[in-house]
């Protein structure tokens, strides 16, 4: 299984590579070896930026490759494993990024103040900023000082978990806020598998792979830290309740699943956006063998043909909802809210991979995942964002995407011509 010790090998890589933006005001560790490294990478980091991007483009073209190669394999090889041993692999898969540094974000700095603005001041997080309470030592690396909290009051309340359990340590709080990104990652593929397992869709682990193993999602989610997959995990409960086989007590399935959907609306207001089609899923399979039985009393339809009827109709349509769902959640990245694109906000679609089957759209969203993570590369050139960069970043992450489509799109074309070339030269030969 050496696809799996190359790709460990790149996020070791990475991990030593992020520690060159750790920021000057940070100190994790007085540990004397620790401290002459971090010293050794700031320097160079500092001294010889353009180097230094071009190692980072390097090392995102290991993982890249090596996730390929893996999945790859994967699907090659149609392995199967149990949960626990699967969980144990993936645990020791996440051990480099555990170590690694936030380099490219400093959201989760946020995350911490707020929840000590909340436990330690007293304060709501959601009307107070950084900035009011300049005294603190926290606050001089943190770069977002002087706007409230964005997210909703989900995510303020649960971030007092980690926080609390971290008894004011800044650094046992940033790993402990470390393992719980990680935690998302397996609370994701557990509401995954019974998505799985209610639409009756077989997935293998190359499938669950595209997601899991992406290097945008590692980087971005186990990292950077960042909390989007607490903001999907409830609501793709919440699809699971409403798929699943319709319960006596109706007005309790669909409560538990709107209360779910609020949950997940309350970390991040992006969920908004699946309203459509989880009101479609709540008619359809809460209501369909209801409306079938009221069409069969209309006119008269035979009792066996509403029979084999219920249950078909939403199946074959429920299918196209993790489609549906992936290109919904690609919209709310052209909003002002979000400044036009931020590379973790792909996770949303990227989290339904596993159930696309549509070569085109599936290929297309992997191509854009690693033009995301490559958006980094001008401002790492440069050092900061100016409008030349702003600019080079939007080429960067929409130029391949956009040619991979019309690619995949001509490419499509050719072939069904091609094939029906084919088909009227069997037929005059017969």
């Amino acid at each position: 299984m050496k696809q799996f010790w190359v790709f460990w090998l790149g996020l070791w890589l990475y991990a030593i590579w992020s520690f060159g933006l750790t920021d000057p005001n940070l100190v994790l560790t007085s540990f004397e070896p620790y401290l002459h490294f971090q010293n050794n990478i700031w320097h160079f980091a500092t001294e010889y930026r353009q180097v230094f991007s071009y190692m980072y483009v390097g090392i995102i073209a290991w993982l890249f490759l090596s996730y390929f190669w893996l999945v790859k394999w994967l699907r090659q090889n149609k392995i199967s494993l149990p949960f626990k041993k699967l969980i144990l692999w993936f645990l020791i898969l996440m051990l480099p990024l555990f170590f690694s540094y936030n380099a490219l974000s400093h959201d989760v700095f946020n995350y911490l103040f707020n929840a000590k603005m909340v436990v330690l001041y007293n304060a709501n997080p959601h009307i107070k900023v950084a900035l009011d309470f300049a005294q603190d030592d926290w606050t001089r690396f943190m770069h977002n000082t002087h706007t409230p909290a964005p997210y909703g009051y989900g995510w303020t309340i649960f971030s007092l978990i980690p926080f609390s359990l971290g008894f004011g340590k800044f650094t046992l709080t940033w790993l402990l806020f470390r393992g719980f990104s990680i935690l998302s990652l397996v609370l994701t593929f557990v509401a995954l598998q019974a998505f799985a397992k209610v639409t009756k869709i077989k997935l293998g682990l190359a499938e669950y792979a595209l997601f899991f193993l992406n290097p945008l999602v590692l980087l971005e989610i186990v990292s950077n830290q960042h909390n989007d997959l607490w903001m999907m995990v409830p609501v793709i409960f919440s699809f699971v309740l409403l798929a699943g086989k319709p319960s006596r007590n109706l007005l309790k399935t669909l409560g538990l699943s709107s209360l779910l959907f609020l949950v997940s609306v309350s970390i991040k207001y992006a969920t908004l956006a699946l309203i459509p089609p989880w009101l479609f899923v709540a008619v359809v399979y809460r209501f369909e063998e209801k409306l079938l039985q009221s069409l069969r009393l209309r006119l008269h339809l035979p009792v066996k043909l509403i029979t084999a009827g219920i249950g078909f109709f939403s199946k074959k349509v429920f299918c196209w909802i993790p489609t549906i769902a992936a290109l919904i959640m690609l919209m709310p990245l052209f909003t002002e809210r979000s400044q036009q694109f931020l590379p973790w906000y792909l996770v949303w679609s990227l989290v339904w991979l596993p159930f696309i089957k549509q070569p085109i759209i599936r290929s297309t969203l992997l191509v854009l995942s690693l033009s995301s993570i490559l958006r980094y590369v001008p401002w790492l050139w440069d050092g900061g964002y100016g409008v030349e960069t702003l600019a080079q970043q939007k080429l960067i992450t929409w130029v391949a995407p956009i040619l991979w489509f019309f690619f995949q799109v001509f490419k499509g074309k050719k072939t069904v011509s091609e094939k029906l070339v084919e088909l009227q030269g069997k037929t005059v030969n017969e």
